[in-house]
């Protein structure tokens, strides 16, 4: 009889204990959802924001992109897109340009959307929550920088053989304008170009034959629109430099300093003074030694120069860059480049 007991006290005391457990699991099954359900749409929102970010972020550079080019055109339509573009949710995004300053060159974009929360507004949240991004893009011109190549090149030059035009205001010199249909052109280094821009020696500078001092392998030095930069002496390319490095920037466009003054030092106490930068997107080249590109072989003899000379080919343009690289200067010389960057945005 005591056994039969036992064995139904434990067997109801079970039964109580198991109802006792589904009853508070029960009860805290709510907010355990409830907090479920609120990390899942904070998570949902973050990623949305993150992407109207990116669309911001599109919008600005490519507003600043247009103004760079002189061309701001439809800045509200171009924002749009880039920010439709980027909508988690299919677009249309909403995109507003807050602050557009063509003088100081900087444009301010906002983009808006809301998300749905799938789960929150079960425990009382409201149904949807408004979700905004905004970002600040400056633009001007390369001011200071490192050129791609530690190649300096005068804008005499660029007017006497790649065909542009030097423009002035008030009797200054302010840049040079290019042909809005770039045509590949080969030009000579200075020494052989039988140009006006250089001294009874040929060259800008007594020694001095374009080249300045490689640094970080065959870049060239950091360089600054209005400061004096240093010649290295000798027609050969820098140490530091390789065929390889040259031969890798086939079709790439790249930046090159263009100097308006020189000093009358000669070797390496010769100095340039920077104008600006020049886009110039290298095709061939052949300088001295092993210092050829594959179709750049008599180079200089083809194109009706001195076979001696020392030639580069390929296009000057009209070139934005974005890489973030080189300090802006809304006001600087035009050389055909125009500059980009995100910067912060002002509350």
């Amino acid at each position: 009889m005591q056994r039969l007991t036992d064995r139904l006290s434990r067997r109801f005391g079970a039964d109580r204990d198991r109802g006792a457990s589904a009853v508070l699991v029960g009860l805290l099954l709510v907010p355990l959802l409830g907090f479920a359900a609120i990390a899942v749409d904070i998570a949902a929102m973050h990623a949305d924001r993150q992407m109207l970010q990116t669309g911001a972020d599109a919008a600005a550079l490519a507003v600043a992109q247009d103004c760079a080019r002189g061309e701001c055109g439809d800045s509200a339509a171009t924002a749009s897109d880039l920010a439709t573009a980027n909508d988690p949710f299919g677009g249309p995004a909403e995109a507003t340009i807050t602050r557009l300053d063509t003088d100081a060159g900087i444009v301010t974009v906002r983009t808006d959307s809301s998300r749905e929360h799938f789960f929150a507004q079960v425990v009382g949240f409201d149904d949807a929550a408004d979700l905004a991004a905004a970002a600040t893009a400056r633009w001007g011109v390369p001011a200071r920088g490192a050129g791609v190549l530690p190649y300096v090149l005068s804008y005499c030059e660029l007017i006497w053989q790649a065909g542009a035009s030097p423009v002035y205001e008030d009797g200054v010199l302010v840049g040079v304008e290019f042909p809005e249909d770039p045509q590949a052109v080969t030009f000579e280094f200075t020494k052989t170009s039988d140009s006006s821009c250089t001294g009874p020696s040929g060259n800008v500078l007594p020694g001095g034959f374009g080249w300045l001092t490689a640094s970080a392998g065959c870049t060239g030095p950091t360089v600054e629109a209005g400061g004096w930069v240093p010649s290295a002496p000798g027609e050969s390319p820098p140490n530091g430099c390789s065929p390889s490095d040259f031969n890798a920037l086939r079709g790439e466009t790249v930046l090159i300093p263009v100097f308006d003054v020189s000093n009358e030092a000669g070797g390496a106490n010769g100095e340039y003074r920077i104008l600006g930068f020049a886009a110039f997107t290298l095709l061939e080249y052949e300088f001295t030694g092993q210092y050829v590109s594959p179709g750049g072989r008599n180079l200089c003899r083809n194109a009706g120069l001195d076979p001696q000379a020392r030639c580069l080919q390929g296009t000057f343009e009209r070139f934005v860059d974005a890489s973030g690289d080189y300090e802006l200067d809304p006001d600087g010389p035009q050389l055909g480049v125009g500059a980009v960057e995100l910067t912060l945005t002002e509350n």
